[in-house]
């Protein structure tokens, strides 16, 4: 991805999902609404980071699509690879429990994707994060491929989230191989326990591990909740403890972990993982529950423009003390 500022090419991240209006109910009672899907959340929070972030997605020409719109656009999240379709925008109606974890509904006239969007432009200094729905479908299939080979053949880095919707899956056996495909076009797979459960009936990051290896992935992040997050590498066997929180919501919270991956991928420019250190790994992590964090204690599904601000100021208080 290419971006022009004042005549510089800027490089970023690319973003790859469906979209949804997400209404957020609790106790069966509508209490928050905003733009959603995997992706889009993500986008989100890299784009009031700071970070040049374009969604590729689709969504309708009616209200609900122009809302969608008009916020990525005010939230600084590139709107240039986006397909407008006639008809309605699906809805996605999340439903709270005591603990703050969603079950979903999906409302939607399309019963397939094709995602007719452009391909972009990649570089090997780009980042492409792409999962959930519309990787599986057969629908965008097509597409969805050729976006994955046009980032490898420019050695773009590539994050893989499942994301797998235990509600629309009718059978585990029939997303597999697309699941499959997906890992092995992907450098880094980040994982929930929920996922790997769902589709492979994963007990563990050490089985997880092994099933993205044989697929040809060697790099896994693996997040179970409140239990931690483990990272499985060529060199490194490792665990992370999730601090204590006030939870509000846990929608969109490992959207926004996958948006703290990217986020210190692009601006510690990483570009080839084999060299990346454990204290390097560390703090990849350590971002990444930072920024789930701070959207569990939020109704919103991205991290606020305050959290944003301060994330900033603390790059730039860091940078100006060791120059």
């Amino acid at each position: 991805m290419t971006l022009k500022q004042a005549g510089v090419t800027i490089h970023g991240v690319f973003t790859l999902s469906e979209t949804f209006y997400d209404i957020i109910f609790k106790n069966m009672e509508p209490v928050f609404a905003c733009p959603g899907g995997a992706m889009l959340n993500s986008s989100v929070s890299l784009g009031r980071a700071g970070i040049p972030v374009s969604f590729i997605s689709e969504f309708a020409r009616d209200r609900i699509g122009d809302n969608i719109h008009g916020f990525l656009t005010d939230n600084n999240v590139s709107t240039d690879h986006l397909c407008r379709y006639e008809g309605k925008s699906p809805l996605a109606l999340a439903f709270l429990d005591d603990r703050k974890e969603a079950s979903y509904e999906f409302y939607e006239e399309m019963t397939q994707r094709h995602l007719q969007v452009n391909c972009p432009s990649f570089s090997r200094n780009d980042i492409l994060m792409f999962g959930s729905v519309i990787s599986l479908e057969e629908g965008a299939r097509r597409k969805v491929e050729e976006i994955l080979d046009a980032a490898r053949k420019a050695c773009s880095t590539i994050l893989y989230d499942p994301n797998v919707r235990t509600s629309r899956i009718r059978s585990a056996e029939m997303i597999r191989m697309s699941i499959n495909k997906n890992i092995s076009a992907s450098d880094i797979v980040r994982c929930s326990e929920e996922d790997m459960r769902s589709a492979y009936g994963c007990k563990g990051p050490d089985e997880a591990y092994d099933l993205i290896r044989e697929n040809g992935c060697s790099y896994l992040i693996y997040t179970s909740g409140s239990a931690g997050v483990f990272l499985r590498t060529p060199d490194l066997s490792k665990y992370y403890a999730i601090p204590s929180i006030r939870t509000v919501s846990n929608i969109g919270a490992g959207d926004s972990f996958n948006a703290g991956i990217a986020y210190m991928l692009h601006m510690e420019n990483i570009r080839l993982l084999e060299n990346v250190s454990e204290s390097m790994w560390d703090r990849i992590i350590e971002t990444a529950v930072w920024f789930a964090s701070e959207v569990c204690m939020r109704n919103e599904n991205y991290i606020s423009w305050d959290f944003a601000r301060n994330l900033k100021k603390q790059r730039f208080d860091r940078n100006y003390h060791t120059t």
